[in-house]
């Protein structure tokens, strides 16, 4: 079975989605550079900050929306790439803040090849952490347990967006939601597929300005009727 420590990371494209961050994609960028991951695509989703004139200071490559569409929207567009280029083996979703550590990446890819797995998801709540706010934890709570019902399966940590993707796992699911739902929807299909997951603990940090974005107990609800909508009535 091939192993990171034989496998070609030129084999890997990160994919990482990125609205208005100029301030930390550049962090994140030389961080799976310094890791020995060349092929990166970033995919910006219609920022209106300075972050196309972070991005031209870094070989990388760069997909556009004009308007912003979302986080899903843009992982959507980063995975359709993925889907076309066949020179890639695995896809390694990744957020753009600074949240995620990229250091984990390898650990993930390592698990993904061992454990012969077609998605394997990143779990912020498999080891110790205090820095994860209780407004976050509540909302993930309450995601696992929609995720879970509609999915049959138990599923934890569904709203973490770090993942490792086979062709496989990328050829079957396609991102229908636009927002943060799209989280559960992954987790959903893949479960619908029948596709092996597997969960792998990786660290988190929340600075101020990460904390002051993203997933609420507001986008909770929108989550919710969001996923009902979908897969209840388009299905």
């Amino acid at each position: 079975m091939t192993s990171m420590l034989t496998m070609d990371k030129d084999a890997v494209l990160i994919i990482i989605p990125v609205y208005n961050e100029s301030k930390r994609v550049g962090q994140v960028i030389e961080s799976v550079i310094d890791l020995g991951f060349k092929n990166i695509l970033v995919v910006d989703d219609g920022s209106i900050d300075q972050t196309q004139k972070e991005l031209n200071k870094h070989p990388v490559m760069v997909l556009s929306h004009i308007i912003n569409r979302g986080v899903g929207a843009a992982t959507e567009t980063g995975l359709e790439f993925f889907r076309r280029s066949r020179q890639y083996l695995l896809a390694v979703t990744i957020d753009g803040d600074m949240q995620h550590s990229p250091e984990d990446i390898g650990h993930m890819i390592s698990q993904h090849m061992e454990q012969n797995a077609e998605l394997t998801m990143g779990n912020r709540f498999l080891q110790k952490s205090n820095s994860i706010p209780w407004t976050r934890k509540l909302y993930n709570l309450i995601a696992d347990i929609v995720t879970s019902i509609m999915s049959m399966s138990i599923v934890r940590d569904s709203q973490s967006g770090f993942k490792v993707w086979s062709r496989q796992a990328a050829v079957l699911i396609h991102i229908d939601q636009n927002g943060y739902e799209f989280c559960s929807e992954v987790a959903i299909k893949a479960h619908q597929h029948k596709l092996k997951i597997i969960q792998v603990p990786i660290s988190v940090t929340y600075n101020k300005d990460v904390k002051g974005k993203g997933q609420n107990l507001k986008e909770g609800v929108k989550t919710f009727f969001n996923l009902i909508h979908h897969f209840i009535f388009k299905h």
